[in-house]
């Protein structure tokens, strides 16, 4: 679902390479790390006819050959730089942990190539906001490989806020956890820098402050919560975002709060609070696949209306990462 939709845009992005080799050739992908989430994403691109994953780097030569021998891909690298750099990448995809993000996004985008990075993108704001900048310099295709964006549910949702059926979104409520008790000693949510749950999956939630609150500006954030071997392990915050020069004429805040947790396995759902109704997301909302939009009819009263999206068939029924 995702990669059929980036292999849409990314065209554009490869046009050069894509258009001299064959108009309706698949884009071929250069996979940069060959770890877990590097896994998912190969074995959803072989579902996807634009997309072709050509070449596989790891940190050892051996690594990658076990990798491309378990995904059926022809060339391997044993280092990062000569993937970036070869001619027969049109895109590169990096799946490594987080802590190395900025310094590979950065020499892709150097090298000219259409990138997609898992999230997040970065591990602060100003290094995000400089790849941004460069790739907006370097007129390079860049993207945080946030899937949720990408869903059927997803579209409809931002459908429903753009024409203002249930008014103004007032708040966003949310709640993302899973249990980290048999995440081992060596495992990445423990790493000092990139490791605990804000990093893990806090975007999932943050992303809904931009979406109901698209031309807001970030005001307040304060949050609380609890370490376990050296990293959060609870989150509880609230966000606000100024509305500025509201056109909805709602001159009030936006708010988002949500809670975040490895000590537990959560509902995971979201709701989205207007002044005229409010949308439920059934959980797991990262990977949203029913939708209810209530409109107020007066005090504790009101219609709904229920939406469903669900998932394609699944031919491998195991993933590394659930949903």
């Amino acid at each position: 679902m995702t990669i059929s939709r980036l292999s849409t845009r990314l065209f554009s992005s490869t046009a050069q390479s894509a258009l001299a080799r064959n108009a309706n050739s698949p884009l071929r992908w250069g996979i940069l790390s060959a770890g877990r989430i590097s896994s998912d994403y190969v074995k959803a691109m072989h579902l996807v006819p634009e997309a072709e994953p050509i070449a596989v780097a790891a940190r050892s030569a051996s690594k990658a050959q076990e990798f491309a021998d378990s995904h059926n891909i022809p060339k391997t690298f044993g280092n990062y730089h000569d993937l970036i750099r070869n001619p027969d990448v049109d895109v590169v995809y990096i799946g490594t942990i987080a802590d190395h993000h900025y310094e590979w996004t950065r020499e892709s985008i150097l090298a000219g190539k259409p990138t997609v990075v898992e999230k997040p993108m970065t591990l602060c704001a100003d290094d995000t906001k400089e790849l941004i900048n460069l790739a907006k310099e370097k007129n390079v295709f860049l993207m945080e490989g946030m899937w949720t964006r990408c869903f059927p549910a997803m579209q409809k949702l931002r459908q429903i806020i753009a024409s203002n059926e249930i008014g103004p979104i007032v708040y966003v409520q949310g709640d993302f956890g899973y249990s980290m008790a048999n995440n081992g000693p060596e495992d990445r949510i423990w790493l000092p820098d990139s490791g605990g749950v804000t990093m893990d999956i806090g975007m999932y939630i943050a992303q809904f402050g931009r979406l109901a609150f698209p031309d807001g500006k970030l005001k307040d954030v304060f949050a609380t919560g609890t370490v376990k071997n050296g990293v959060d392990h609870s989150v509880m915050a609230t966000v606000t975002y100024e509305r500025g020069d509201s056109r909805d004429g709602f001159g009030e805040d936006g708010m988002l709060q949500f809670a975040l947790t490895g000590a537990a396995n959560t509902e995971e759902r979201m709701v989205l609070q207007g002044t005229k109704g409010r949308v439920f997301i059934n959980g797991p909302f990262h990977v949203p696949q029913k939708m209810k939009v209530m409109y107020d009819q007066g005090r504790g009263e009101s219609t709904e209306q229920i939406f469903d999206f669900p998932l394609p068939d699944d031919p491998y029924g195991a993933w590394n990462n659930p949903g």
